[in-house]
């Protein structure tokens, strides 16, 4: 089947350089400096660009004792490119790697390639890159050497000049997709599993120094395991100012946000509250709302997402907390993890007599079993507003939001008063006063 690709033919290019790009000394040899690259790994390549030539050889020059570096991979060595799904920021697409990712015995010496399947991932305007693309790329190659969705080089297409990532083929979609296809057949066991091990990137990703900005389920991707990804829109969590836009998929962009504060790890946990209510009842948060300025405002005064019937009060207290107007109120992403781990292990029964958070083992597996006899019963079906928008882009907006504040639904779970589960979900309908807009118009001209 021929691809936008299929016609074009572009090979690596040799670097013409006649000293190491590291003690810039003379070569020991034609391109290789012995000191600086004793396995010869380094130089005789280039990206055409000085900036991902250093970012890669920094990899391998870090780690010229591990066999975990990054390659530069002309395009041609791969095959079978096939578009699977498009973002905010960048095109993804599949592809068999003829080569495979280097493989080397213990002395250093090469061994034979084996092709894979991998994933890659065109970086919308990267013609030129800058500091924005090269802060994603070296997060993500962070997050890679810890539990990270597998990042194993760069290469560029051919077609648009664009750089590309080469990183691991996530063959189970994303959590979204998942939930859409398949959300009567899965069980709270594996929903607890999915944001059990995502948990552990977004913890890794805290403990660097760095918030997501963009956490949503279209960024969890299910391999062998769960992963979090695009990390375009992320940085370190000190470095964070508003710049009068925001950005994200507005249903999982915290409050304080909205209202145009910085961005911090807190935020990304208001994210998974959200992807917690999505788990439980199958749709995407908001989807039957005009993603605008209306819906800014509603959840700025308290309006979150639905839960499904039959959670479990505990799940619906926790992901309250996570999305509390208060970032300062949030649990963190450790704690999160450590919660999650409790809830898994209880589950899998090897927790039944340990008690933890407020609860026995035994208790939270019946509570999670009683959970499960609803799944069947839970209507998939739902019908999305055509201005809800579950891509990543930018917002600017006036003044008029206000500063936010907890429904009472959220209040109530906080402060353990027992509630009406008919009253909550009226509540959840009717409670939040939307102010009066009068002219339409002006709430477009206020939403880009």
């Amino acid at each position: 089947m021929e691809t936008e690709f299929s016609k074009l033919n572009i090979s690596g290019e040799d670097s013409n350089h006649k000293s190491c790009s590291y003690c810039n000394k003379p070569f020991t040899e034609e391109s290789w400096c012995k000191e600086c690259d004793p396995f010869r790994k380094i130089e005789g390549w280039t990206s055409g660009n000085s900036d991902i030539d250093k970012f890669i050889k920094d990899t391998m020059y870090k780690q010229v004792y591990s066999y975990n570096i990054l390659e530069w991979v002309p395009f041609d060595r791969f095959t079978d490119i096939k578009e699977i799904g498009e973002g905010g920021f960048a095109k993804v697409y599949t592809a068999t790697w003829i080569d495979g990712k280097s493989n080397y015995d213990g002395s250093w010496k090469k061994k034979e390639p084996e092709s894979m399947e991998i994933a890659l991932k065109r970086l919308n305007g990267s013609q030129n890159m800058s500091d924005k693309y090269l802060n994603e790329l070296k997060i993500h190659w962070e997050i890679s050497n810890k539990h990270g969705l597998k990042f194993y080089g760069l290469t560029k297409c051919p077609e648009t000049k664009e750089f590309m990532m080469i990183i691991q083929f996530a063959d189970k979609g994303n959590l979204r997709s998942t939930l859409s296809n398949n959300f009567n057949k899965i069980m709270w066991g594996t929903k607890i599993m999915y944001l059990y091990i995502a948990l552990i990137d977004v913890d890794d990703l805290h403990e660097l120094g760095y918030c997501h900005k963009d956490f949503h389920s279209g960024n969890i991707l299910l391999a062998s395991a769960t992963y979090i990804s695009d990390f375009g829109l992320s940085g370190p969590a000190n470095e964070q100012k508003s710049d009068g836009k925001v950005y994200g998929v507005m249903p999982y962009i915290a409050p304080e946000i909205l209202n145009g504060e910085p961005y911090t790890s807190s935020s990304d946990i208001y994210s998974v509250g959200v992807i917690m209510a999505e788990l439980s009842s199958g749709k995407p948060p908001f989807y039957n709302k005009k993603h605008d300025l209306s819906l800014a405002l509603a959840i700025c005064n308290g309006l979150r997402p639905e839960f499904g019937k039959g959670t479990p009060e505990f799940y619906k207290k926790l992901a309250y907390k996570c999305m509390n107007a208060n970032p300062n109120e949030r649990p963190t992403a450790f704690e999160l993890y450590d919660i999650f781990k409790f809830w898994k292990n209880s589950i899998e029964g090897s927790y039944s007599v340990v008690e933890k958070f407020g609860y026995k083992g035994k208790e939270i597996k019946a509570a999670f079993e009683e959970a499960d006899k609803e799944i069947p019963n839970i209507s998939t079906s739902y019908e999305k507003n055509s201005d809800a928008v579950f891509t990543s882009r930018a917002f600017t907006f006036s003044n008029l939001l206000s500063k936010p504040v907890n429904s009472s639904i959220i209040t109530s779970y906080i402060n353990n008063e027992v509630c009406d589960s008919q009253l909550i979900d009226l509540e959840v309908s009717n409670s939040i006063q939307l102010r009066d807009i009068d002219d339409e118009s002006k709430v477009d001209d206020l939403v880009n």
